[in-house]
């Protein structure tokens, strides 16, 4: 009976990790170039159920057609001890595209990557803007919601630096205003491309590849870090491998709202039918109790 209790209880566990999860991708569902998480949840390790002493007087075991077996056990089936949630893992699924016609709104488009095989199963590599963190190191997002600080400098909604080719923070010089600026499909920045006179590359978007997104540790709501150092596609000896960027265009969350709700009620529904289960176990060790009580 307490073993019930207690996969009860771990399956509310699991599923109250499951519903944090839910509520963050759908409070995060108009975060521009958000990945969603999805919870993967595991059984405990699993008991092998067995008879034990069902033997006859003569100390062997009886099969269905009647032949005298050796005393051994029976084995009966499985039993699990419950679930949890083992982890958090992004989906780097591509997101729509809309457009929103400012000069500094910038979309990744990666689908022209080719997937590739790491021990043995297919993984789709993912593109993303490099970002310089407050701590100096790297991070990598694909939130292409940008603008101009005081300093000139290229810097994402969340204040991130963005890095160019040469991983360095990208700035603007002599007054250059974001209305001044067209970034080419492959990430070159171009001043005052509508005044030939003027006309001329101010610097080039840092783009990395990451071969296994799976590997990439979330740091907040948009942005990932690398154990390693990743290279960026503009580096000596780097190709680009089907990528395009689109200026005035972000890309959307790939969160589902409807599915997320939907997903959301079930999880509810199944923490409510294992509190249900706990109140029975509730109700009968409290009947246990009182007739323990009354026979003492």
């Amino acid at each position: 009976m307490i073993r019930g209790l207690y996969s009860a209880a771990s399956g509310m566990f699991s599923l109250e990790r499951k519903q944090e999860t839910l509520s963050d991708n759908l409070a995060n569902a108009q975060t521009p170039g958000y990945k969603k998480d999805d919870a993967v949840q595991r059984a405990f390790p699993k008991l092998l159920i067995q008879r034990i002493q069902d033997f006859n007087e003569n100390g062997k075991i009886t099969s269905a057609g009647g032949f005298q077996l050796p005393g051994q056990a029976i084995t009966i089936g499985e039993l699990y001890n419950g679930v949890y949630t083992q982890e958090r893992i992004p989906s780097f699924s591509q997101g729509a595209l809309v457009e929103t016609g400012n000069p500094l709104d910038l979309a990744i488009e990666d689908q022209g990557i080719p997937a590739q095989t790491i021990n043995g199963r297919p993984v789709k590599p993912a593109a993303f803007f490099a970002v310089q963190l407050p701590d100096g190191t790297i991070g990598y997002t694909r939130n292409g919601k940008w603008d101009l600080d005081a300093n000139g400098h290229l810097v994402t909604s969340e204040g991130y630096r963005v890095l160019g080719a040469d991983h360095n923070p990208i700035q603007m010089t002599d007054s250059i205003r974001k209305e001044d600026l067209f970034i080419s499909p492959d990430g070159q920045l171009i001043a005052y491309p509508n005044d030939p006179s003027r006309t001329r590359a101010v610097g080039q978007i840092g783009l990395a590849v990451i071969q296994n997104p799976a590997e990439l540790r979330r740091l907040g709501g948009n942005v990932f870090q690398s154990e390693n150092p990743v290279p960026f596609i503009q580096d000596a000896g780097g190709t680009n491998p089907g990528i395009s960027l689109y200026q005035g265009f972000i890309e959307q969350s790939n969160v589902d709202p409807g599915q997320t709700m939907t997903d959301m009620m079930m999880t509810i529904k199944g923490y409510e039918a294992n509190q249900k289960v706990i109140s029975v176990y509730d109700n009968s060790l409290q009947q246990l109790y009182s007739v323990g009580k009354l026979n003492g």
